[in-house]
């Protein structure tokens, strides 16, 4: 008889061997690595105890030593290896019931403990400037672990919300790098191992000395190599080694800002190379990469066809010095973005030029490989006929004794977003323009700080100060580049994003956040451009495309889309003032050229999502799917076109509940906006909207003690809704429906639930959806009585929407419960609130990964898309709305909420908080928001406190803003 063996159902099987063979040996305060002797999963071999999980054995069959004396253990008995805090280690047996103690030889002992005695700083730690460092001899947590993302800046430059490049940067520089949209740079990996995002050679580099390599920046396990430490920076990654030779060597990645009559996008590698001995070296430094395709599909269908399109080529001038490596495409669709790379060494200020390059990947490996390939002692300067664009340069240099040598390897791409083959005049004035703007040693520095200088500025607009070094560098340096990279990137490049995906329009979530950096800094027009590639994607009917590029796709799929520009386009004019952008004209999506306004543009959303596609309760319809992808319950949708040449009404299909709550919140905003331009009719029938919409959301959508999700019609009364008590989808037979997380927080933030529907719903959700890792997106359900294309039919439970902890929306829950803990009048109620809010952040945080990194995994810079619900594990991509919606959650924390010209502070502290202090850049002004509380709850509404502003006591809470260039100090201090 065969049995099945599931991952899932042995992850903690050697661990309860563990416990059940040495119960009286272990201590449970501490934590043990374990795994089977072998596949019969009978006996364990562990070792303990660490205060959290780290893959000791694994690190210990490195040595070899230890390796063979593991694999000397009988496999009939169980092992353990306790570490005492007296240094020593006590070695255990079981077998049949009887444990005894055996000594263990002292040289083993001595291996096991010198393996072991640094495990707490296996994972890196950040440094007070927000780096994460990283020692490369150590073990790896997981994927996204060590990874760090790149942003160029073309900030005023056109079409710079596509065209912005960005790059993936991994612990030993690789990765890849992409210029507009999805137009890889440096070749991408498309493979089943999510952490190889780029060509294993990209941005690597040999030393060659003698005819021997003594370097390989890939390889920190090295004989030569002493140290080997990565620092991932905001923007930017510096790697740095020691050699036991007596090198230094210290790199540096970062991505160009944008100069006028430069490439449209360049990254640099800066190498510097410090001879520390007493003689002087002579080297050749070898960098390596490749160029990605420019017929990216053929890699799915003929991969030969995008070899035999293009040939070498090299740029050279006068003089004969290579400008740069641009391979040359045959087909003119090929040619309109031209990739290149070149590289300029220094000696004592000097400049040199490659003299070898080799351009065949084979021809370089021969039989070796990466680590140690056989053509890279002498390149062999031929020419290939055909790809791919492998490509390594070669240059000698000789440093003399505690001298240094730097080199600038750049890698990039020319284009003119256009639809014909880039000229060779633009190709030859751009690489010229580059090596100008680059022709000093100082050069490359200057940049790096104009491109360190503008991000600082950007960061700015909020800095915190809690008195926890850890959460307040977090807030000041990461979480605002998370925030700043999604603006431009969406969630289509990080380390395992790296297919084609596109912007989403719902993905304008990450400027609610973003443009309150770049407004403070006076960039208004920037954003507004920003703005207009989302508002030029509704078309004239009222709906969106879905994705897009340069051009967009899935026109009127999804029915959220629409209705989060209004959100968008809101806090833009509430922070900035500028109302006269309502009334600014953009092109209409597919519509011939044909323009209109913003407000216009918002009016036909509204129209669309509130009076066309509708359902049975007058509820926007859920379509192909609405914000959760995976809740596709009608199979048999109508797009937006489709509803366009369809009589009304739309009977038979299901309504989406969240819809719903986006649009009052969205109604609610349009009816400002009328009011701003004197359009009362259209404020009046917007009223009527909304108080039709919220008859409609109480009496269909409240279900007993939750708001349903989905409300069906086209099951008669055997099914009618989806997401409360007794809706027939629960799969676990302890709990009478289903709930969903999106349902309570958006009927918060749309001010739809009432006080004590938000207590009910609370009950359910501590019930159902909080567990040890956070809250889950939905309790267990089974929606295959409906459709089959859902996420319960597609994930594992635990994982992503099939009730995994999507953190983007714990976030907008947290946002939600914050809100309403201000204002319900039921205390207790608040404090149960603030205290599940504050208790999610904590585990949303990406630091606190470094708490228990081998388990938790994630990034400790960058918040991870969600929590399997059953293990804790962060799992990735990195890009998601979670560090958007973590900062409008900061800013219910704190307080910051803008109305007109006025800042309104309502901050709701931690219980346990008693004072914090902030500064908030207003354009020039800047504003020291100093809070002092007692401990517990409190609250505005119920608190007596003062607001003193630059000595004078306020009224009310509302600070006029001004923009005057001056720092004005605000206290608010509540009573004891």
């Amino acid at each position: 008889m065969l049995k099945n063996v599931l991952a899932r159902e042995t992850l903690s099987e050697s661990t309860k061997a563990l416990k059940s063979y040495f119960k009286e040996y272990i201590d449970e305060s501490l934590v043990y690595d374990s795994q089977f002797m072998d596949i019969s999963n009978t006996h364990i071999i562990a070792i303990g105890g660490f205060t959290f999980k780290v893959p000791a054995l694994k690190e210990l069959c490195k040595d070899e030593q230890l390796s063979t004396y593991f694999d000397s253990l009988t496999h009939s008995r169980s092992h353990l290896f306790c570490i005492e805090d007296s240094g020593k280690v006590k070695y255990f047996c079981y077998m049949n019931g009887s444990i005894v103690e055996t000594p263990i030889d002292s040289v083993i002992e001595s291996h096991m403990l010198a393996v072991c005695e640094d495990y707490k700083k296996w994972a890196g730690y950040i440094n007070m400037k927000g780096e994460h460092v990283i020692d490369l001899k150590k073990p790896v947590p997981g994927p996204h672990f060590y990874t760090n993302m790149l942003l160029g800046d073309r900030m005023n430059f056109e079409l710079a919300l596509q065209s912005t490049p960005k790059s993936v940067v991994d612990r030993f520089g690789g990765g890849s790098f992409r210029a507009h949209a999805a137009t890889q740079v440096l070749a991408t990996r498309w493979d089943m191992l999510p952490e190889e995002n780029g060509f294993p050679a990209n941005r690597q580099f040999y030393l060659v000395e003698e005819g021997k390599q003594i370097f390989y920046s890939a390889d920190a396990l090295d004989s030569n190599i002493k140290t080997a430490e990565c620092r991932h920076g905001q923007n930017y990654t510096e790697i740095e080694y020691e050699t036991k030779c007596g090198l230094h060597i210290l790199r540096t990645i970062f991505l160009v800002p944008q100069y006028e009559g430069l490439p449209i996008a360049t990254e640099v590698q800066r190498i510097t190379v410090t001879n520390k001995t007493s003689v002087t070296r002579d080297l050749k430094i070898v960098t390596t990469g490749m160029l990605a395709t420019a017929a990216p599909g053929a890699l799915m269908e003929d991969v030969v066809y995008s070899t035999v399109i293009m040939q070498s080529q090299l740029i050279k001038d006068e003089e004969n010095h290579l400008i740069g490596y641009v391979p040359y495409y045959y087909p003119e669709s090929a040619s309109r973005d031209i990739r290149y790379t070149t590289m300029v060494a220094y000696e004592k200020d000097a400049r040199k030029y490659p003299t070898e390059i080799c351009t065949h990947y084979g021809e370089f490996i021969g039989s070796g490989s990466l680590y140690k390939p056989q053509g890279v002692r002498k390149l062999s300067n031929r020419l290939n006929t055909k790809g791919p664009g492998f490509f390594a340069l070669g240059c000698p240099i000789s440093i003399e004794p505690n001298e240094n040598v730097t080199v600038d390897h750049f890698v990039g791409l020319i284009s003119e977003l256009g639809e014909t083959r880039v000229p060779d005049e633009v190709v030859h004035t751009q690489l010229t323009n580059l090596h100008h703007q680059f022709a000093t040693k100082g050069s490359i520095i200057n940049s790096l700080n104009e491109q360190k200088e503008s991000y600082r500025k950007y960061s700015t607009y909020l800095q915190v100060n809690t008195g926890d070094q850890a959460f307040d560098s977090y807030i000041n340096k990461n979480l605002p580049f998370q925030v700043l990279y999604q603006t431009f990137v969406s969630r289509s490049f990080d380390l395992t994003q790296k297919g084609y995906r596109e912007i989403g329009f719902r993905e304008i979530q990450d400027i609610f956040v973003s443009q309150y950096y770049l407004i403070s800094m006076g960039e208004i027009a920037y954003t507004k451009s920003l703005l207009r590639e989302w508002i030029e994607k509704v078309f004239e009917y009222g709906y969106c495309y879905h994705n897009f590029f340069w051009k967009g796709k899935e026109a009127g799929k999804w029915s959220d889309d629409g209705l989060w520009l209004l959100q968008a386009v809101y806090r833009y004019v509430n922070y900035s003032g500028d109302t006269g952008f309502l009334n600014e004209e953009y092109i209409i999506a597919e519509a011939g050229g044909k323009k209109r306004s913003v407000y216009e543009t918002l009016k036909a959303i509204i129209t669309y999502s509130a009076e066309i596609s509708v359902g049975e309760h007058g509820l926007p319809l859920i379509d192909f799917a609405d914000w959760n992808d995976c809740l596709k319950v009608d199979d048999s949708y109508l797009s937006g076109p489709e509803k366009e040449k369809r009589e009304k009404p739309f009977k038979g299909y299901s309504e989406s509940v969240m819809n719903a709550f986006l649009l009052k919140l969205a109604l609610q905003h349009i009816e400002e906006f009328a009011v701003i331009n004197k359009d009362t009719e259209y404020e009046e029938h917007v009223r009527e909207l909304t108080k039709k919409l919220d008859e409609h959301i109480q009496k269909d959508a409240w279900k007993e003690n939750f708001f349903a999700r989905v409300l069906f019609n086209r099951f008669g009364d055997e099914i009618t809704f989806l997401g409360a008590k007794n809706d027939g989808f629960s799969s676990d037979a302890n709990i009478d429906g289903t709930y969903f997380l999106n349902s309570f927080s958006w009927s918060i933030l749309s001010s739809s639930a009432n006080e004590n529907q938000i207590a009910i719903m609370l009950d359910q959700i501590e019930a159902y959806l909080k567990t040890p890792y956070g809250l889950k997106l939905m309790s267990p359900t089974d929606l295959s009585k409906v459709a089959t294309s859902t996420a319960t039919g597609e994930y594992f439970p635990g994982d992503r929407e099939n009730g995994g902890i999507f953190k983007h929306a714990t976030m907008m829950a947290t946002t939600a419960m914050l809100q309403a803990a201000k204002k319900v009048v039921n205390r207790e109620l608040a404090s149960r609130l603030s205290q599940l809010a504050y208790w999610m952040v904590g585990l949303v945080l990406p630091y606190k990964a470094l708490e228990n990194p081998f388990e938790v995994c994630g990034n400790p810079r960058w918040c991870t898309q969600y929590n399997n619900s059953q293990t804790g594990e962060n799992i990735g991509p990195t890009l998601s709305g979670t560090s958007t919606w973590l900062a409008i959650t900061l800013f219910e924390m704190l307080g910051i909420k803008y109305e007109k010209n006025s800042l309104v502070i309502e901050p709701l502290l931690s219980e346990e908080m008693t004072q914090m202090s902030y500064t908030l850049r207003h354009l020039t002004s800047e504003y020291i928001i100093e809070i002092k509380k007692p401990e517990g709850l409190v609250r505005i509404v119920d608190n007596s406190y003062s607001i003193i502003l630059d000595g004078k006591v306020l009224e009310d809470n509302k600070i006029t803003l001004v923009d005057d260039g001056c720092k004005h100090k605000v206290e608010l201090i509540f009573s004891v």
